[in-house]
Parts: structure tokens; C-alpha cells; sequence
């Protein structure tokens, strides 16, 4: 099969490789379309931590079944399916107690272990997820992302209802949108500087968009949203959000801030207006609600997947320095 791998920062190289073939508990799954993430970028870079290099990137992946190991009874070849990046142990006391994206031996798909930047992967059967056979592997590849939105709303007490403010116009951001208007929160004001991302923000329902942090200031909705959700990635917008926010609202870090940066913000007013800030890490337990919430339309994934390239074009992407896309997509079919 081919593949890139991504040797060390910034040296990602197209190679010739023979696919892992499935243990007994393992299925090995051609791969159909691997979204590219932010944190793809980051290991570019080295810039992700958790990297270990060499390794063929690629977390957010669909695909066909090719083969299963003897063991394996819940797929078979044909199969269309999508895989949930975390191997976790499952006897550590993190995964004990059903904290499992806390695993203490987890191997990551596209960061620890080969992943979608190749045409097969061979994963564990517990992190394989059908998925209707009808769904577009391209939209199928962006349930881990969603998955991840999901456990935000999972680990927190986010009511129907309500305001929401959104920084950030992006994959996550717009989702977010959706998600949130569709549970009834209105006025919903979004910030984002792409137009096109913008575009798209309208066309999810938006009832407002600035531009930037300084435009947004002036919305009606500071100080008084019950959701803030920072998806910038952007520490001074962060700081920011605890003059958005209404007493005993809620907000959102969900970003992968970069290593040891720290954030100013004013501790008072997480005191005097009862603020809960919430992170959020990766997509325990999520999966099957993400690829529902997709396949049934409830999250609209057309448009935002707004660069699709093939596998042999991933080098030049990556060298070209440009990030302004929503969700770039490599497809393994036309």
C-alpha cells in the first residue's frame, strides 16, 4: 500500500508498505477518506506531544473492511465503518473507573500508531463503528471530531435553551452552531474571520457574526451568554470569555492550546460571577451518537468539507503553510 509518514517535523514522505495483517481480535479496514486535523498540523510541526515518529498521521478516518482475524464476529468485509482513534487498555485505574480517554497505556491512531494517511489500517475490533452503508465516507470520517463536541455537552450541564456566544468559525465552531440551535439556544452570536466560513455560520443559523474578538465585544449578548464556547485556539481570546459569559454561565475551552502558554484571565470574576470553565479531551463513549447525529442530517457536514485532495497531494498541502480550510478531507475514491 502507500502511505505518508511522517518521518519528523516537517519531513513527511510517500513510501511503499506492506498493510499489517489483522491479529486474531483485529480488523483491517481500507481506508475511504481521512479528515486532516488541526492536531495533524501540530504533529507537522512538532508541536503535539504525544507524537512518537516515525508515524502515518491520520485520526479521523472511514473505510471498508478488507479482512478480520478469527476472532473477530461484529464485521465482516464490506463492512462500512469508521474508527474511534483511542486504543485504550481497558485495566488501568483510569479505565476502571470509566475514564477512559484518562488511559495511562492509550495508543493513538495517527499519533502513536499508523493511521488513515495510508489506503489500509489494522486496528483493534473495540474501536471499529459501523456506519450506515448509504452514509458519504467523506462526512462518515468526521465522527470523531463530533464525537468529541458530544463529550463536552456529556461532562457538563448545558440545558436546552438559553444564548450562546461561539469564537471561532471552523469545523468546531460550526458544529457547535448546529448543535446548539438545533437545542433551541437563540440569539446564538458567532465570531469568525473566513468569509466563507462565515457563509456557512449564516447558513446554520446564526443570528449574528463579528469578525473579531475587539467586534464581538460590542454584541448585545456580553456578559449575559450561558455559553461561551472559545474554539480559536487563541489564548487572548480565552482570557476573554469571563466578560462574556452571565453569572453562573458556562464556558467551553475546547482547543488545543499550545504546550506550556499560560492564560491570564480575571480570577474575580470566576469567584463573583459563579463561572464554570470546562475542557474537553477526545471522545469516550461517543462515537455511536456522533455517527446518528450525521447520517440523520441533524449535523449538516456539506460545505465543510472544503478541500478535497488525494493521498499523493498530502505532502504539498502540509508545505504550503495554509490552514484556512474548515475540514480538509483526503478521499481514497473519486
Amino acid at each position: 500500500m502507500k502511505a505518508f509518514i511522517l518521518k519528523e517535523p516537517e519531513k513527511l514522505e510517500i513510501v511503499d508498505i506492506e498493510p499489517k495483517e489483522p491479529d486474531d481480535n483485529e480488523v483491517q479496514i481500507r481506508t475511504m477518506a481521512c479528515g486532516i486535523c488541526g492536531t495533524d498540523f501540530h504533529a507537522y510541526h512538532g508541536k503535539h506531544l504525544a507524537v512518537t515518529y516515525p508515524v502515518i498521521p491520520g485520526h479521523e478516518l472511514s473505510g471498508i473492511v478488507a479482512k478480520t482475524g478469527r476472532n473477530v464476529k461484529s464485521f465482516h468485509p464490506g463492512d462500512h465503518v469508521v474508527v474511534d482513534p483511542n486504543i485504550t487498555c481497558g485495566h488501568c485505574d483510569y479505565c476502571k473507573e470509566g475514564k477512559e480517554n484518562f488511559c495511562e497505556n492509550m495508543r493513538s491512531v495517527g499519533i502513536n500508531y499508523p493511521g488513515g494517511y495510508g489506503e489500509y489500517v489494522t486496528v483493534p475490533e473495540k474501536v471499529v463503528y459501523r456506519v450506515p452503508d448509504g452514509m458519504d465516507f467523506k462526512h462518515a470520517a468526521m465522527s470523531e471530531p463530533v464525537a468529541c463536541i458530544i463529550h463536552a455537552f456529556e461532562t457538563t450541564d448545558v440545558h436546552l435553551g438559553g444564548s450562546a456566544i461561539i469564537l471561532g468559525t471552523g469545523f468546531i465552531g460550526l458544529t457547535f452552531l448546529q448543535i446548539l440551535k438545533g437545542m433551541g439556544y437563540y440569539p446564538v452570536h458567532i465570531m469568525g474571520r473566513n468569509p466563507i466560513r462565515n457563509k456557512l455560520a449564516a447558513k446554520y443559523g446564526a443570528d449574528a457574526l463579528y469578525t473579531s474578538a475587539d467586534e464581538i465585544m460590542n454584541s448585545p449578548l456580553i456578559g449575559k451568554a450561558n455559553l461561551v464556547i472559545e474554539a480559536t485556539g487563541d489564548n487572548s481570546v480565552l482570557a476573554r470569555t469571563v466578560d462574556m459569559v452571565a453569572p453562573s454561565g458556562k464556558i467551553f475551552a475546547f482547543s488545543v492550546y499550545p504546550p506550556g502558554e499560560n492564560v491570564g484571565i480575571n480570577a474575580n470574576k470566576i469567584y463573583s460571577k459563579e463561572i464554570s470553565i470546562f475542557g474537553d479531551f477526545i471522545n469516550p463513549y461517543t462515537m455511536k451518537k456522533a455517527i446518528n447525529m450525521i447520517s440523520s442530517g441533524l449535523i449538516d457536514c456539506t460545505g465543510m468539507e472544503d478541500h478535497i485532495i488525494g493521498l499523493n497531494d498530502i505532502g504539498t498541502l502540509f508545505k504550503s503553510g495554509k490552514k484556512d480550510f474548515i475540514k480538509p478531507v483526503i478521499s481514497y475514491y473519486s
